[in-house]
């Protein structure tokens, strides 16, 4: 067997972490790709390690003397040529075929054991290929491989036509080092090129074992992510045949792949909504092309219905009415479609939504009644009762669950609680709240609640939909429409009547939004994700306050899925804003009068306890960065914005 291995260490290339470390050093799925590459050869039974250093060369022997390892070292002195030049200085090394790693490289274990246990003795070269090019990361920058059978005939970037991409894992037979020695200056692919011509380069499939080079920003993180899915053994599970299972991560691969090749850069979001989506939500968007008025996709218009339900607590007999739009499409249609022409509407305020509440119904002409409250106070339900004793022409009330411009959640099952009493429709926004907080339309007599995808169910933006109580239909038959795309008995009429929406609906997003509801099922429903956001808020809160923020509210009724924090005096908004989006994070600007001194955090969404480490730790080295420009202005330049990454 293989018990020889050569890591080539000399280049520099582009950087992939801390300036000044070389990329070997870098720190990948919580160890440096040195670490990771030397602990897996040691575990597949190689004996001797060969070393090729040249930039950062001495950071390189320290970190191993460190680590205790024996291997030996080789100077490679024009570290910025051809990689070719680094195999030919470790010469003396390749006495018997040996195996060839690069140093900037994750890979499975199953893949390098198996070049391993290849005889030792005699045989050409042997070059790792994946023919899965769907799965490759970067497949215009990926070195193609032609192949004959087994034998390879081509190897280069620019290859036209080709079967295969190399993993970069090579047992490297001596007569390799024979076709580098008759190059000027060559590249180890050069080398391979002149090998393949006389017949003495043959290929092994990695057969779904997986890879990743990670000589770049973008594939570091793609190498990150990797490991996050399928830990450090990367081995995707096999389906029966023999074939990999093509599964919603392998999707999620390809998808990261076109948008590592956009001018946009990717932010992680701690805004919101849109939220981060899982890889299972962004691979339901890539569908087959389907029919809106096929029964088909009548189905899924049913499934989601009844997958809708018990997030809201609704029974059998509640509608659920699916709208392409935005949260605030999902408002206007319950204000606009509730409210007869000579009849008031209720509305209480306590932030930026519950205004947006009022201002509709103002656009529509519904005389209002409007119980205002100071941004981040509560609404005492006495006072709604009052209001509603005191003027019995008020046919609806409207307010917000949880009022997301400051964080507070409001007593809409109370207040609902008096309006069923009363005979008077409830209107409940749950935009921010559906799918954490506690809300329960039967148990809390709430006639109409409405939602969004794109928020706490972890869905993208697009759908909005209403949980329409029986009761409420009686009482709308007779109101003329306000409006024409928004009415909520037309929308009834077409799902009770054809199981569809009266106009084409966003079809990708109502896929998603499937997959999400079925995820937010498999994680243990509401419950469990209430308990997910609760831990993460008090984690976020913890570290904000001991930077210095101070929380806007403390009522005991705070949300679990957003802070809102005044800054430190040494920060301004914009200041933290650009410069935690120049570290990859988008935090949010407060609204109206909190916008000058407050900022909100966000923790809804696909967010892993390491993004949320490494979130915390950049909002830390930002705060620490401008206090110490604070207190020593003179010495130090103020917090400047930082560019996209």
């Amino acid at each position: 067997m293989i018990t020889r291995a050569l890591i080539l260490a000399a280049g520099k290339g582009v950087p992939i972490g801390e300036a000044g470390v070389p990329n070997c050093l870098t720190l990948v799925g919580g160890r440096t790709l040195l670490d990771r590459t030397l602990a897996l050869l040691e575990s597949v039974g190689v004996q001797k390690i060969g070393i090729v250093v040249g930039y950062a060369g001495g950071a390189i022997r320290r970190h191993v003397a460190d680590t205790g390892r024996r291997v030996t070292f080789y100077e490679n002195a024009e570290w910025d040529g051809p990689n070719g030049l680094s195999v030919l200085a470790a010469r003396a090394f390749v006495t018997e075929r040996t195996l060839l790693v690069m140093a900037d490289q994750i890979q499975a274990p199953a893949l390098v054991g198996e070049l391993c246990a290849l005889p030792a003795a005699g045989g050409p070269t042997v070059l790792a290929v994946d023919r899965d090019l769907g799965r490759v990361f970067d497949v215009d920058d990926a070195t193609k491989v032609r192949l004959a059978g087994d034998r390879v005939t081509a190897i280069g970037k620019p290859l036209v036509r080709y079967e295969g991409i190399s993993a970069g894992l090579f047992v490297m037979a001596p007569s390799l080092i024979a076709a580098l020695d008759q190059l000027p200056r060559p590249s180890l692919t050069e080398g391979v090129q002149a090998a393949a011509t006389q017949g003495l380069v043959v290929a092994r499939d990695v057969a779904g074992k997986l890879w990743q080079d990670v000589d770049t920003p973008p594939m570091r993180l793609h190498a990150e992510w990797l490991l996050r899915v399928y830990g450090d053994e990367l081995s995707r599970p096999a389906v029966p045949g023999g074939a990999t299972a093509s599964t919603a991560a392998d999707t999620l691969a390809l998808i990261e792949r076109l948008l590592a090749e956009k001018d946009e850069p990717g932010y992680v979001l701690f805004s919101p909504g849109p939220v981060m989506t899982s890889a299972r939500v962004k691979a339901a968007l890539v569908h087959h092309d389907v029919c809106h008025r096929d029964d088909d996709y009548a189905a899924v218009v049913g499934r989601l219905q009844q997958k809708l339900r018990p997030v809201f607590g609704a029974t059998d007999r509640h509608d659920m009415l699916l709208i392409t739009g935005s949260g605030t499409a999902a408002m206007e249609m319950a204000i606009s479609s509730s409210v007869p022409s000579d009849k008031k509407i209720l509305v209480v305020a306590n932030g930026a939504f519950g205004e947006r509440l009022d201002e509709i119904a103002a656009l529509h002409g519904i005389p209002r009644v409007t119980l205002r409250y100071p941004w981040g106070t509560l609404p005492d339900p006495a006072h709604v009762a009052r209001a509603l004793d005191a003027d019995p022409d008020i046919a609806a009330t409207a307010m917000i669950h949880h009022e997301t411009s400051v964080g507070v959640l409001n007593p809409v099952g109370d207040v609902a609680r008096l309006c069923r009493a009363r005979g008077v429709t409830s209107i409940v926004d749950a935009v921010s709240a559906l799918g954490v907080e506690d809300i329960d339309v039967a148990r809390d007599g709430i006639d109409i609640c409405y939602s969004s995808a794109n928020k706490c169910l972890h869905s993208v933006s697009g759908v909005s939909f209403l949980c329409v109580a029986p009761e409420v239909w009686p009482r709308v038959a007779a109101i003329a429409p306000r409006v024409y795309y928004l009415d909520l008995k037309r929308h009834r009429r077409y799902l009770d009547e054809l199981r569809q929406t009266p106009f084409t609906p966003a079809v990708s997003s109502f896929f998603a939004l499937e997959t999400a509801l079925d995820e937010l099922a498999e994680a243990g429903g509401v419950p469990a994700r209430r308990a997910l956001y609760r831990e993460r808020s008090l984690r976020i809160r913890r570290v904000f306050a001991d930077l210095g923020f101070e929380s806007l509210t403390n009522t005991g009724r705070e949300s679990h899925t957003i802070s809102t924090f005044r800054l430190p005096d040494h920060l301004s908004v914009s200041g933290f804003y650009d410069a935690m989006k120049g570290r990859g994070f988008i935090v949010y600007r407060a609204k109206g009068d909190l916008a000058a001194r407050h900022v909100q955090i966000a923790n809804m969404g696909e967010l892993p306890d390491a993004t949320i480490d490494a979130f915390l730790a950049a909002v830390t080295a930002v705060v620490t960065e401008s206090r110490r420009g604070a207190e020593a202005p003179s010495e130090r330049p103020a917090l400047k914005s930082v560019g996209p990454r």
